[in-house]
């Protein structure tokens, strides 16, 4: 495997999780988006706590291990190796490292602190900035208020990261609670839809748990805003995976794992940002 993103990263949770396999080899890898990086982690933290964690080959690209040190990857995960002789990696390298999302009060917090990073680096439209606090909002929200509808979970582990490439600016966000069929099963009429079924629901009909009228539609309106702006939107949640572009927009079959997982890609374009050949040449073309 030499990339871990959204297409690439139900392989390793097939190994991980569904073939429970006790070693995993990533040594050839030489990019990991920000989904696929959050959901490295959540996958070797599961096995982890099921009492079998496993045994990686971490990548051996110098660059992507700085990366994934610059992201903060190695507070979620025991054991990930240092770099002798490197100086430690500067997180303003990355755009936002990883970022835990637990209680509703302070996600406002998380998000001006998202936008502050990408306002520091950009001259952001205003109205862009307003837009994407929206798509943060309702994405951080989604976390304390809905992974853990049913109150049986100690910990759903939300987190958040983002990163920018010379075209493009990547959110992603991911917990392990409940995911999206349990949560919308708490009403009724929808107690026996399958994982598919239910992300079909809430993404495209706007659905949610609560039947009171103007609940819910966050997903939908998210991705609604991703497609006008020439974006990729990912959504997964238990065995299912929506997967949408300026083209078009399905949902398949996946690994099973737990919680929610989405990425949300636009084109720097929307933000005013046009791609330069000279533009903060610290950190263009870092992992990409």
């Amino acid at each position: 495997m030499a990339e871990i993103t959204v297409q690439t990263i139900d392989q390793i949770l097939d190994v991980l999780v569904s073939q429970d396999t006790p070693h995993l080899d990533i040594g050839a890898v030489d990019f990991i988006d920000p989904y696929g990086l959050l959901l490295l982690a959540l996958a070797i933290r599961h096995r982890s706590l099921n009492g079998s964690a496993p045994r990686i080959r971490w990548p051996r690209s110098r660059r992507v291990r700085s990366w994934m040190d610059a992201m903060g990857f190695a507070d979620q995960i025991d054991g990930f190796p240092e770099m002798p002789g490197n100086p430690p990696p500067s997180r303003s390298t990355a755009l936002q490292p990883i970022t835990a999302i637990a209680q509703e009060e302070k996600v406002s917090q998380l998000v001006n602190g998202f936008d502050h990073r990408l306002s520091e680096r950009y001259p952001l439209t205003k109205q862009s900035r307003n837009a994407l606090v929206k798509v943060m909002l309702e994405l951080f929200q989604n976390i304390p208020q809905h992974s853990n509808a049913t109150g049986e979970l100690s910990d759903p582990h939300g987190l958040a990261a983002m990163q920018d490439y010379t075209d493009s600016v990547f959110l992603a966000v991911a917990d392990m609670g409940i995911g999206l069929r349990r949560s919308l099963a708490l009403r009724e009429e929808f107690a026996q839809l399958n994982d598919k079924s239910a992300l079909n629901k809430i993404v495209f009909d706007g659905m949610s748990r609560f039947a009171d009228p103007g609940r819910g539609g966050e997903l939908r309106r998210i991705a609604r805003l991703v497609r006008k702006w020439d974006g990729i939107f990912a959504v997964r949640s238990g065995e299912a995976l929506l997967y949408m572009d300026t083209e078009h927009g399905d949902v398949y079959d996946a690994p099973f794992f737990p919680g929610l997982q989405i990425a949300v890609r636009l084109s720097r374009h929307v933000f005013g940002i046009e791609p330069s050949p000279v533009d903060n040449e610290s950190f263009i073309g870092f992992n990409e």
